[in-house]
């Protein structure tokens, strides 16, 4: 008996420890946005970015397109339009990333992701990821406790059946990819940071001269800043952190000519829409 009363002390004192770390974790989050909505946040205790100057920006090119089949895999398109959302029975076949213990990427285009996180080392930083392969129920998970979350801060309800909860939806979408539509279900994309710089402030104090570097070495290994700030409103999405594996030749277009994914892929899919 008096063990049991001692064991249940502890486990009272650890109660209220771990409610403690909590509270003071919310208390310190701060606000970023993932999306291209203006006033669509989400709280996190990792980073912020918000940037008010992105405008359209749309590259005219003529010459030298890549002789390239776009329905290979490594090409395709996901976003949330209905064509272009993936199922949920869509799981790449993956490989543990170099480095972590459970980052997960496309077996393909592996190699070449472990050697620009190397070259990024020899280059003198520590690449971090901080996102890589999720499956389509993840990213239903993250989905829906957005909107529920959205939900209950901004209409008081839980739940679904209510008419405001498709508001809150609506407003989620803004804000975490909906399911089907992340490019991490790919296997193919990766949000990727220094370690060894604060992430809790805006994106552009973040350690610059490692995504400069990025920016001018990825195409080397076959990836594309993927959702660029000056292409917000071409993408809908404000990821600068975000990377994507189109393979050697197109990263090499994309990057060189300066434009997004959106616009190389409409070139050789005319009838496609921003």
């Amino acid at each position: 008996m008096k063990n049991r009363v001692s064991w249940l002390i502890c486990m009272a004192f650890l109660t209220l420890i771990l409610a403690g770390i909590v509270v003071s974790r919310i208390e310190s989050r701060d606000e970023i946005i993932f999306g291209g909505a203006e006033g669509a946040y989400v709280q996190t205790d990792t980073y912020q970015y918000k940037d008010p100057n992105a405008t359209p920006e749309v590259v005219e090119v003529d010459d030298g397109w890549p002789e390239i089949d776009i329905t290979q895999a490594q090409y395709r398109m996901v976003n949330d339009q209905t064509e272009f959302l993936l199922p949920s029975s869509f799981e790449p076949v993956c490989g543990l990333i170099d480095g972590t213990k459970f980052m997960m990427f496309d077996i393909d285009a592996l190699p070449y992701l472990n050697a620009m996180l190397h070259a990024a080392e020899e280059a003198g930083f520590t690449p971090y990821i901080a996102a890589s392969y999720r499956t389509y129920s993840y990213q239903t998970q993250m989905f829906n406790a957005k909107t529920s979350s959205i939900a209950w801060d901004e209409f008081g309800i839980t739940d679904y059946l209510d008419p405001s909860y498709q508001k809150a939806a609506e407003k989620a979408r803004k804000i975490v990819m909906y399911p089907g539509s992340s490019e991490h279900q790919l296997g193919l994309a990766v949000d990727i940071w220094d370690r060894q710089r604060n992430q809790t402030v805006p994106y552009e104090n973040m350690n610059q001269e490692f995504f400069t570097w990025l920016d001018e070495h990825c195409a080397e290994y076959g990836f594309i800043k993927r959702y660029p700030t000056r292409k917000l409103l071409l993408t809908g999405w404000d990821e600068p952190w975000h990377y994507r594996y189109v393979g050697v030749e197109a990263a090499k277009y994309v990057m060189e000519k300066g434009i997004c994914y959106e616009e190389f892929y409409k070139h050789y899919m005319p009838d496609f829409k921003y």
